[in-house]
C-alpha cells in the first residue's frame, strides 16, 4: 500500500484566532487548486484529513475532483507548541526538537505528538485498502518520519514547503519511507515556510467559535473521532520502541 503525507498549502496565521482555524491565503487557495491537478496521476482512493481547517481546504479541491470523501481525523492534527497567538518563536520550535519531553503547560510535547500520529498514520494503513492521500502538517509529519529514521531532525522539518508531498509504502506491517519521491510540478507552485504571510485580524462578530464549525463543507465531509478503528499493532511498536529510548 502507499500513502500520501501532504503537508497544507500556504496558510494566514491570525493572532485573533486558534491555529486550528487558520485558513488558507490567496497564494495557498491557488495551491491547492494546482495541487488537485498534480495529485491526480497517483491513482489516490482513500483522503484522510486533519480536523484543522487549512487542510481540508488545502484537500478539498481534489476530493471535489474525485468525487471522494474527506475523512477528517482528529489525531492527524498540528502539534501544539504554545497557547500564546500567531506562530511560535524559533526559540521553541528549536527546544522541541532538542528535546523531545519539552512541553510548555496545556501543550504537547514532541514526544507525545509522535506517539499520536503515529497510531492515526499506522491506523490508517490497517485500515483501507488502495491508496491514500494524508493531509497533515509541517511538524507532525516530520515526527512521524522521524519515527522511521533517526536521521530526521529539526533541518528537515524545515525544508518542507507548502504545499509538500511525501510518499511513504505500507508493506508487511512496517513503513518505508521514499526519499527520492518528487512529485512532478510540486516545486512549481510550493512556497517556503519563510513566506508564510502573518495578518493580525479581528475575526467577524458572526464567526463561529468552534473550529468544528468552519468545517461545514458544500459536500461530504466524515469525521473520525480520534484515531480510526483499534488497529494500532504498528504504532504500538513504535511507541514502545521510543519508550524505551527515552525519546
Amino acid at each position: 500500500m502507499t500513502l500520501y503525507l501532504v503537508r497544507h498549502a500556504q496558510c494566514l496565521p491570525k493572532k485573533a484566532q486558534r491555529f486550528s482555524d487558520w485558513s488558507l491565503s490567496r497564494v495557498g487557495a491557488r495551491q491547492a487548486e494546482e495541487l488537485a491537478g498534480l495529485l491526480e496521476p497517483l491513482e489516490i482512493a482513500n483522503v484522510f484529513s486533519s480536523p484543522f481547517i487549512r487542510t481540508i481546504d488545502t484537500a478539498k479541491p481534489f476530493a471535489q475532483r474525485h468525487g471522494l470523501v474527506i475523512r477528517v481525523v482528529d489525531d492527524l492534527r498540528e502539534r501544539l507548541l504554545t497557547n500564546a497567538p500567531g506562530l511560535p518563536s524559533d526559540e521553541l520550535w528549536r527546544r522541541s526538537w532538542e528535546d523531545f519531553s519539552f512541553c510548555l503547560p496545556g501543550c504537547e510535547s514532541s514526544l507525545a505528538a509522535q506517539a499520536r500520529i503515529c497510531r492515526a498514520i499506522g491506523g490508517i494503513a490497517e485500515s483501507v485498502e488502495g491508496t491514500s492521500a494524508i493531509f497533515t502538517h509541517g511538524n507532525v509529519i516530520p515526527l512521524f518520519l522521524h519515527a522511521l529514521t533517526r536521521t530526521v531532525g529539526r533541518a528537515e522539518a524545515e525544508a518542507l514547503t507548502n504545499p509538500d508531498v511525501l510518499k511513504v509504502s505500507w508493506r508487511s506491517g512496517a513503513f518505508a519511507w521514499d526519499r527520492a519521491f518528487r512529485l512532478p510540478g510540486l516545486a512549481r507552485i510550493a512556497t517556503d515556510h519563510r513566506q508564510t504571510p502573518v495578518e493580525q485580524d479581528t475575526p467577524a462578530p458572526n464567526q463561529a467559535a468552534s473550529g468544528n464549525g468552519a468545517i461545514q463543507l458544500s459536500f461530504h465531509v466524515e469525521r473520525l473521532c480520534r484515531a480510526v478503528p483499534e488497529q494500532t499493532r504498528w504504532a504500538d511498536r513504535v511507541w514502545y520502541r521510543m519508550s524505551q529510548d527515552g525519546q
